[in-house]
C-alpha cells in the first residue's frame, strides 16, 4: 500500500489517495516486509503456503501453533516465536517446537490478547497479515476487526475464503488479480454508525450512505475486465474480497 496527498473531490472525503497492491500476498510473493500471525482458528493449507512464502517474520498467537502443526503434516513450518498466555497451546505441540528451537514466550498480561501480544512482536516496518481471525468464535471475529480499526498499520486478514483490510478515509485504488480473488466482495461499514461511500470498476457500483440497518454493498461482483476498482469513503470500512483456490 502506497499513500499520497491530492485534492479532495469533495468537501465530505478526505484528500489522501491510497494505493493497493497487496494481491501480491495471494501469489506468495512480497515487494516490502509482511509479518505473519497465525492465530487459533483452523487455516487453509493453500493460504499458509502462501502468506508464509511472502512473510519475513512469523508468528504463532498461543493456539495457533496448534493450527499450524495441524495443517503442516511435514512439519516443514518453524515460526519465529510462539507467544501468548499459553492456555491453548498443547503440551505435545508446545514440546515439538520447542525441541526445533523456536521460542515459546508466556504473556500472562491479563489486558492484552494473544493477538495483540505478538502484534507488538512484529517490527513497525512491516505490514501485518493475519492467517485466520474473522471465522470460528463471533467474539474472536470482533476482536480482529477492531484490531484493524484500533491499530494504525497495515493489516491485512486471510481466513477461510476471504481476503480483508480496512479502507480508512480516502480514496483506495485497489488492484485487482483475477487469477487469485473471486469475483464477489463486500464493503461492510463495521466499526462506524454510517459512511459515504462511492465506488468505480464493480458491477453494482454505489454512491451512497452505507450502515448496518441502511445500504450494505455485500455479495457485490468484481467485474472481470477491470484490473482495478476504485473507492471513496469518508469513514472507515472493511473491504473484502473472495479467495480463489489455487490450481
Amino acid at each position: 500500500m502506497s499513500a499520497s496527498t491530492d485534492s479532495a473531490t469533495d468537501n465530505s472525503r478526505s484528500a489522501r489517495t491510497y494505493r493497493w497492491e497487496c494481491d501480491e500476498l495471494l501469489r506468495g510473493e512480497a515487494s516490502k516486509k509482511y509479518g505473519l500471525i497465525i492465530v487459533n482458528q483452523p487455516i487453509r493449507r493453500d493460504l499458509l503456503d502462501r502468506a508464509w512464502k511472502a512473510a519475513e517474520v512469523r508468528l504463532c498467537a498461543d493456539g495457533g501453533a496448534n493450527r499450524l502443526y495441524k495443517v503442516d503434516e511435514q512439519q516443514a513450518y518453524l515460526p519465529d516465536m510462539i507467544k501468548g498466555d499459553l492456555d491453548s497451546i498443547r503440551d505435545d505441540v508446545r514440546t515439538h517446537y520447542s525441541s526445533k528451537g523456536v521460542p515459546v514466550v508466556e504473556d500472562k498480561d491479563e489486558y492484552s490478547t494473544d493477538l495483540m501480544k505478538c502484534i507488538a512482536e512484529v517490527p513497525q516496518d512491516h505490514a501485518l497479515v493475519l492467517l485466520g481471525g474473522l471465522s470460528g468464535r463471533v467474539d474472536q471475529s470482533v476482536h480482529t476487526m477492531a484490531m484493524l480499526h484500533k491499530i494504525d498499520r497495515e493489516i491485512y486478514v486471510l481466513d477461510g475464503e476471504s481476503f480483508a483490510w480496512l479502507l480508512r478515509p480516502g480514496r483506495h485504488e485497489i488492484r485487482i488479480d483475477h487469477h487469485t480473488m473471486g469475483q464477489t466482495c463486500g464493503i461492510l461499514p463495521v466499526g462506524v454508525d454510517s459512511a459515504r461511500v462511492k465506488t468505480q470498476g464493480l458491477k453494482w457500483d454505489t454512491d451512497w450512505e452505507t450502515s448496518l440497518n441502511g445500504n450494505l454493498s455485500t455479495s457485490n461482483h468484481l467485474l472481470p475486465e477491470n484490473p482495478e476498482v476504485v473507492i471513496e469513503t469518508d469513514r472507515p470500512i472493511l473491504w473484502t474480497v473472495e479467495i480463489r483456490p489455487l490450481d
